[in-house]
C-alpha cells in the first residue's frame, strides 16, 4: 500500500512539473485553435476579400499599383503574399498565415507582462482579423515591448518604418512617442536612420519596378481622396477619451513610453470610426492598462478563461445560424454565405458564362470575379481613396474607352461604406439599365457621353 503511494506522489509531482513547463506552449496552442476557427469561420466581407485579394494577386505576380489598385501600403500584402506563394495560394493557406500573425500578437502581449497576459488575449481575438490591422497591432506592441527592453534605437526605428509602409498613418502616429526623447538628438537620429531603411529600399524597389509613380499615386495622393470621403461615427468611440485619459496618468505617473504608442495608436480610427475599427484602435491601450492594473487584475486572470469564450461561442453561433456554402476550389473548404454562391450562380447563367465583355462596378468586385475565375485589375476596388490621384475621374474615363456593347454590373443595393458613387451616377446617367438579375442591374453601354 505504502510503495502505491509513493508512486503515485512521484506520479503527481513529476506530472505537476511537465504541466507547469509545458502549460504556456499548451494554452498558446489551444489559442491558436480558437484564432483559427475564428478566422476561417467567420462572415465573408469585402475587407476580407480585398485583403486576401491583395495578398493573392502578389502571389499570383500581379505587381501592386499597376495591375491591381489599393489604398494601402504594401508590406501586408507582400509579406502574406510571399508566404502564399509558397505554401498555397487559397483561402485555407492565407487563414493559417494570419492565425501565425495573431499569435505573433499574443506572444507580444506575453513578453509585455507574463504574469496577466491571459487577460488581454479575449481582446485580442477580436482585434486581429485576417487583415493589414493585425500588422499594425503587432508593430506597436513589438514598439512597447522593445522600448521595455531598452533596444537598439535603430531597430525601433526600423520597426516603425515597417508600420508605415503597413499603414502609412500608422507609421506616422508610431514616430509621435520618439519625441520624448528630443533632448537627445543622437537617439532620435538613429531611430530616423532606421526609420529611413526600409522607405528607401521600398523607394528603390519600385523605382527597379518601374512603378514609382504609381505607388505614390495610390498611398499617398490616394489616402487624402481616403480621408476627405469616409468619415464614420460610432457611440463606441467615447471609450477612446476614457483609456486616453486613464493611459496619459499612467505614463505621468511611470514616465513609461509605452503607453504613448497605445495612446498615439488610437488616432488610426480617424476617419472610419466604425464599431470594428475602435476595436483595432484600442487592442494595445487595453494590453496596456492591464500591465498597469497587473497587480489588481492578477485575482481576475482566470476569468479570462470565460472571455475566450464569448468570441468563440458568437462565432459557432454565428456559423449555425448562417446559411453557408463551402467552395473547393479557391477558397479551400471555406464557409462562404450561401447567398453568394446564389448570386454567383445568377450571373453565370445570365451571362452563359460568358464575361468577355461584361464589366463590374460591384463593392463586393473581388468576391464575384474570384469565385467566377475572372482577372482582376486596377479599377476592381472602386472606393473613394483606392483609385490614386484623380481616381474618379481616371474612372469615368476608364468607362468612355469600353466597347459599345459592353454590359455593366451594379449592385441594386449598396450597404457598404466608402464606395464611389459618383461613378456610379456616371453610369446610371449615361448608360440604359437592361434587365435585373438576382441581386444585380445589368446596363447596357448604348449611349454616347
Amino acid at each position: 500500500m505504502f510503495a502505491t503511494k509513493s508512486i503515485k506522489t512521484c506520479y503527481n509531482k513529476r506530472g505537476d512539473k511537465m504541466l507547469k513547463k509545458y502549460k504556456i506552449p499548451i494554452l498558446f496552442a489551444i489559442i491558436a485553435m480558437i484564432a483559427f476557427f475564428l478566422l476561417f469561420c467567420s462572415k465573408v466581407n469585402s475587407d476580407l476579400m480585398w485583403n486576401f485579394g491583395y495578398s493573392y494577386n502578389t502571389a499570383s505576380g500581379k505587381l501592386m499599383y499597376r495591375d491591381f489598385n489599393m489604398v494601402i501600403s504594401p508590406i501586408y500584402p507582400a509579406v502574406t503574399g510571399l508566404l502564399m506563394s509558397i505554401i498555397g495560394n487559397n483561402m485555407l493557406s492565407f487563414t493559417l498565415i494570419n492565425t501565425f500573425y495573431v499569435m505573433l500578437v499574443i506572444y507580444l502581449a506575453y513578453k509585455i507582462n507574463p504574469k496577466i497576459f491571459i487577460l488581454g488575449i479575449p481582446f485580442i481575438l477580436l482585434s486581429c482579423i485576417a487583415n493589414y490591422n493585425t500588422f499594425c497591432i503587432l508593430f506597436t506592441l513589438l514598439l512597447i515591448y522593445l522600448e521595455k527592453e531598452k533596444k537598439n534605437d535603430y531597430l525601433i526605428g526600423f520597426i516603425i518604418g515597417l508600420a508605415f509602409l503597413t499603414k502609412i498613418n500608422v507609421g506616422f502616429l508610431l514616430a509621435i512617442p520618439s519625441l520624448y526623447y528630443f533632448k537627445n538628438l543622437k537617439k532620435l537620429l538613429h531611430r530616423f536612420i532606421g526609420f529611413c531603411i526600409p522607405n528607401i529600399i521600398t523607394v528603390i524597389i519600385f523605382v527597379l519596378l518601374g512603378n514609382l509613380k504609381n505607388y505614390i499615386s495610390y498611398v499617398f495622393l490616394g489616402a487624402m481622396d481616403f480621408v476627405s470621403n469616409n468619415f464614420q461615427f460610432s457611440w463606441m468611440t467615447i471609450v477612446i477619451p476614457f483609456l486616453v485619459a486613464v493611459l496619459i496618468y499612467a505614463f505621468i505617473k511611470e514616465k513609461n513610453v509605452g503607453y504613448l504608442y497605445a495612446i498615439f495608436f488610437m488616432g488610426i480610427i480617424y476617419p472610419v470610426m466604425n464599431e470594428m475599427h475602435v476595436i483595432i484602435a484600442t487592442a494595445p491601450a487595453i494590453v496596456m492598462v492591464i500591465n498597469k492594473f497587473d497587480n489588481f487584475l492578477y485575482k481576475l486572470r482566470y476569468i479570462a478563461i470565460l472571455l475566450i469564450a464569448v468570441p468563440l461561442l458568437g462565432s459557432i453561433d454565428n456559423y449555425t445560424r448562417t446559411n453557408y456554402s463551402h467552395d473547393n476550389n479557391l477558397f479551400k473548404f471555406r464557409p462562404i454565405q450561401s447567398e453568394y454562391i446564389k448570386n454567383r450562380d445568377d450571373l453565370y447563367r445570365f451571362f452563359d458564362g460568358n464575361f468577355d465583355n461584361v464589366y463590374f462596378l460591384l463593392y463586393d468586385n473581388y468576391l464575384y470575379k474570384f469565385m467566377l475565375d475572372l482577372p482582376i485589375n486596377k479599377y476592381d476596388v472602386i472606393l473613394f481613396g483606392n483609385l490614386g490621384y484623380k481616381g474618379t475621374e481616371k474612372m469615368i474615363n476608364h468607362l468612355k474607352t469600353l466597347d459599345k456593347d459592353c454590359s455593366l454590373v451594379l449592385d441594386v443595393t449598396v450597404t457598404g461604406a466608402q464606395f464611389n458613387w459618383e461613378v456610379i451616377k456616371y453610369v446610371r446617367d449615361n448608360y440604359e439599365l437592361n434587365t435585373l438579375v438576382g441581386k444585380f442591374y445589368i446596363y447596357k453601354k448604348v449611349k454616347t457621353s
